[in-house]
């Protein structure tokens, strides 16, 4: 059976007062655009696409981003990643990310969508220069919850690792295979709602957002019914951990929370 494989490799540089893209490659259906007016300032803005529609079992996808030093770096996709039924095969999504000294990049991926009987795993590394500053947002929808559809059986499998100056600083990681819809149910897992993210920020005034992160996560959770989330901040780092019963709530949660983890204005797609 035929299996998609794709590869991004981009190196962002800073001269003349602007982040520019310095070296690109790209490999099968893995795609990025730098569109015009979405660049602002010192920052560049890319946009990731697939154009093979989604992920299949058995689909290997990689992606390396580089921010040079004093680079403004913001990465989003086009769209939710969809991750369909897989035949058996294992989907792998790689995802390596280094910041250089003085330099900043935001990794903000849209959704990642997993279709009932997916089997994905994923991986997160990142090098992050002392000083420098990386912010990781990745959520993940259980189902097209707009449908009524669940996730009840396949595999998701997660690892984060982040090293700074050379030290690994963060360790995640997250483990579902097989029959997971019972074990989601439960109120000490998901109490049956089908969202969550991570959001991961390392820098240097990364302990002092947490009272503005505490802030802004307690009045959204007082206005919605639909999402919990939890807050920490330790090391030179800040984490949210969010829960919502739909990919809807979740979004808008994250939209809500960026501001307090420095993200004046979310990338020019999320407007659309």
């Amino acid at each position: 059976m035929l299996r998609s494989r794709g590869r991004l490799l981009l190196h962002a540089r800073f001269a003349d007062g602007r982040t520019i893209p310095d070296h690109l490659e790209e490999e099968g259906p893995s795609r990025i655009r730098f569109p015009a007016a979405a660049r602002r300032g010192r920052s560049l803005e890319g946009i990731i696409l697939n154009t093979g529609g989604g992920v299949a079992g058995g689909d290997h996808f990689a992606a390396r981003m580089e921010a040079g030093e004093e680079a403004r770096l913001v990465l989003t996709s086009q769209a939710a990643e969809k991750c369909y039924r897989s035949d058996g095969g294992l989907s792998r999504l790689s995802v390596d990310l280094a910041v250089a000294p003085g330099a900043s990049l935001d990794w903000l991926p849209q959704a990642t969508i997993l279709f009932d009987g997916a089997r994905v795993t994923r991986t997160i590394r990142a090098d992050v220069a002392e000083g420098a500053r990386l912010l990781l947002v990745e959520s993940v929808v259980l189902g097209r919850t707009a449908r009524g559809e669940r996730f009840t059986y396949g595999q998701l499998t997660d690892s984060w690792r982040v090293r700074r100056g050379g030290r690994l600083v963060y360790a995640d990681g997250l483990s579902l295979e097989g029959a997971v819809g019972g074990v989601l149910d439960r109120s000490a897992c998901a109490q049956g709602w089908a969202a969550f993210a991570t959001a991961l920020l390392v820098a240097p005034d990364a302990l002092e957002r947490l009272d503005a992160l505490r802030e802004a996560s307690e009045a959204l959770q007082e206005a919605r019914d639909d999402v919990e989330i939890g807050v920490s901040a330790w090391d030179g780092m800040a984490s949210v951990r969010l829960l919502a019963r739909e990919g809807l709530g979740l979004d808008a949660a994250i939209r809500r929370l960026l501001a307090p983890l420095g993200v004046c204005d979310p990338p020019r797609i999320w407007h659309f």
